[in-house]
């Protein structure tokens, strides 16, 4: 294996996590495009009105510290529910950002968590132009198929764990399985407020893996799943592979030089101020 040199290209900014307080927020997003972030992912839940929101979890806590489902709430109201909801910008607005700054070859991941509103996510990022730089990422496989049927040349990534889930990962996720590295279509049109993803055990194969080639794509896995017989699986196919989370240069070399990875989910900013 040819070792590669490592450069801001090669680095995820992970729901721009050490870029302001809190994770997925507008402050942090124009942070990470002032410092020249090239890769900037971030997550996508969807309002119990339709619009598209920018954060990881299905749930948030509110201004007395109660918990509330965002699928239960039009995103007018989340202003006055206080606390994580005030933080939370709409996907509209995010775009809208990137659309207008200068930084003009940052490329977005787009992470989307809830199925079933493809379209209203879709024609948002073309509204704003950024089609041409935008991968669609999911745990969400039947989101990857309807997104190719609409925009077969936006990038997609699957991300999904390419080893059996443990204990903690089933505590808070309704985990599916794939024996033979197939997954079927979805016969459900939505699907709100669910956590949930494929655990692989074989590489992936069918039609899931033809649309990540058609389109480009890639995988994203957990840092600690993948292996060296995987990604040279992957990047026969002529896959991107992208593992997460970092914290350090040195488990980062480390993984480029054991498992040849092509991106790295960054979770502190000190590993960008860093930089060689």
């Amino acid at each position: 294996m040819q070792t590669v040199p490592l450069d801001i290209s090669n680095l995820i900014s992970h729901r721009f996590r050490g870029f302001s307080k809190h994770e997925n927020t507008l402050d942090g997003l124009l942070s990470a495009l002032e410092f020249g972030v090239q890769l900037l992912e971030f997550d996508v839940r969807v309002a119990a009105c339709g619009t598209p929101m920018v954060y990881h979890d299905q749930y948030a806590r509110d201004k007395d510290g109660v918990i509330r489902n965002l699928s239960d709430y039009k995103a007018s109201s989340f202003p006055a529910l206080g606390g994580d909801f005030v933080h939370m910008p709409t996907l509209d607005a995010a775009l809208g950002l990137v659309m207008l700054h200068g930084n003009t070859t940052a490329k977005l991941l787009v992470d989307i968590k809830d199925l079933g509103f493809e379209h209203e996510i879709h024609a948002l990022v073309m509204r704003r132009k950024l089609a041409p730089r935008c991968i669609y990422v999911s745990w969400v496989p039947e989101t990857l198929y309807r997104l190719h049927e609409m925009a077969p040349n936006i990038p997609l990534c699957l991300s999904h764990w390419c080893k059996p889930a443990n204990i903690a990962i089933k505590a808070t996720h309704k985990v599916y399985v794939s024996h033979d590295g197939h997954i079927p279509r979805r016969e459900e049109q939505y699907s709100l407020g669910e956590r949930s993803g494929w655990a692989v055990l074989a590489p992936l194969g069918g039609d899931i893996l033809a649309i990540l080639k058609a389109s480009n794509g890639g995988v994203c896995v957990p840092k600690n799943m993948i292996t060296q017989s995987l990604s040279a699986t992957y990047h026969n196919h002529g896959l991107f592979v992208s593992t997460f989370s970092y914290t350090d240069w040195k488990t980062i070399y480390r993984h480029r030089d054991e498992f040849d990875i092509d991106y790295y989910f960054i979770d502190k900013k000190q590993v960008f101020d860093e930089l060689p």
